[in-house]
């Protein structure tokens, strides 16, 4: 009997030793499991594949010269770690499909054009704003400005976690400053303003279209050209630096410069989660790519509008500066710039966002960068 309780009790400290044992490895296991995970995140010699695409065409300015070549940076500053499958042309996602396309995970990057979907991005819009002055490079760093910022804009919160939650973004250059193009309309009196029919681009083209009288039309951009050849309607709000994209060069005829119809925006744009993913290395690489392709893809949209300005004008087309028309026909469209950003105001603070506020930095952001706007601009929120 005494021998039996001496040999369970060996067994007993002997299975003890080996559950403790056991434990200790699967302690140790665990540390060396957690640390060769952040390894491998780090391990350079792990290749990162990710899916880019774009519903617009390979040739377009905000791929070819922006998101192409951030995506050979990235590829460079990793050694070839991180490589983009690329689709283009609606070949896997159509515009503006590409922000679903990266929340559900189709894609991993995408190009994304927050202002054709106003249901998901209210406030996005603030960059087509109509202004007396501004450029390309103006613009597009008041909206870089905008997208980064750290000021609380409410509820605590910024711009872009009010805007793009649950995205992480690269903004990229706004396109050049919209102007008015017709087929050969003239603006001659504030008549031959009131009744003229042009392509709508956005919610804030519409809203400038009903305060100065204007018939908007609205349409998808690639089937203008046949419209407008068929005298369906005499003009549209559009990118000088854009028309060859579609032929309008060969179409339009007459161009109101030096005012400013709002800048159209865009970013490169995936899920927070996939960000999260990526090595650090791989962050720090893509937020240096984009610092250098920034300011060349808004430069590219400047070399764009020089050469459609000089072709259209070989071709019979006439550019007029604002201030040589009728002063009526000044104040009529400057009025409407006034009225379109109260408006814009009133309809987001009718859906509980921010109006004022998001007006009024995207306001001081773009001065702050050399642009203007109307008095009547400069003291709204005095009222």
């Amino acid at each position: 009997m005494k021998r039996m309780k001496w040999w369970m009790v060996f067994t007993s400290i002997l299975l003890l030793l080996a559950v403790s044992a056991c434990g200790g490895g699967s302690d140790d296991s665990s540390a060396e499991g957690e640390n060769g995970g952040d390894d491998a995140a780090a391990d350079t010699s792990v290749p990162i594949v990710l899916r880019a695409a774009t519903g617009l065409s390979a040739q377009h300015a905000w791929w070819e010269n922006s998101m192409v070549p951030w995506m050979e940076k990235v590829e460079e500053l990793t050694d070839g770690q991180v490589e983009f499958e690329t689709f283009t042309g609606g070949e896997l996602v159509t515009t503006p499909e590409e922000a679903e396309a990266v929340q559900n995970g189709t894609i991993d990057v995408g190009l994304v054009l927050p202002i054709y979907e106003p249901d998901q991005f209210p406030m996005a819009e603030v960059t087509m704003l109509p202004l007396t002055h501004s450029d390309t490079l103006i613009a597009s760093k008041a909206w870089k400005k905008l997208v980064e910022s750290d000021e609380e804009l409410a509820d605590g919160m910024t711009y872009s976690e009010m805007q793009f939650d649950g995205f992480h973004v690269f903004p990229l250059s706004t396109t050049q400053e919209y102007s008015i193009s017709t087929t050969g309309h003239k603006f001659n009196s504030v008549s031959d303003i009131e009744g003229t029919s042009l392509r709508t681009p956005s919610r804030i083209h519409e809203i400038y279209s009903e305060k100065t009288g204007i018939n908007s039309v609205t349409m998808p951009a690639v089937e203008m050209y046949d419209a407008m050849s068929r005298g369906a309607f005499e003009g549209s709000f559009y990118s000088i630096a854009d028309w060859s994209g579609y032929g309008f060069q060969d179409l339009f005829q007459y161009t109101v410069t030096g005012v400013n119809f709002g800048h159209f925006n865009a970013m490169i744009g995936m899920s927070e989660d996939t960000w999260k993913e990526l090595p650090e290395h791989v962050q720090d690489a893509m937020e240096e790519a984009h610092e250098d392709i920034f300011e060349p893809g808004a430069q590219e949209w400047m070399d764009r509008a020089e050469e459609m300005v000089e072709f259209n004008e070989s071709e019979g087309g006439t550019f007029v500066d604002f201030e040589d028309l009728d002063q009526d026909v000044q104040d009529h469209f400057v009025k409407g710039i006034e009225d379109t950003w109260y408006e814009y105001i009133e309809l987001l603070n009718n859906n509980g966002l921010p109006g004022e506020e998001v007006a009024a930095m995207w306001r001081d952001l773009l001065i702050e960068e050399g642009g203007e706007v109307p008095e009547a601009v400069m003291d709204f929120e005095d009222e």
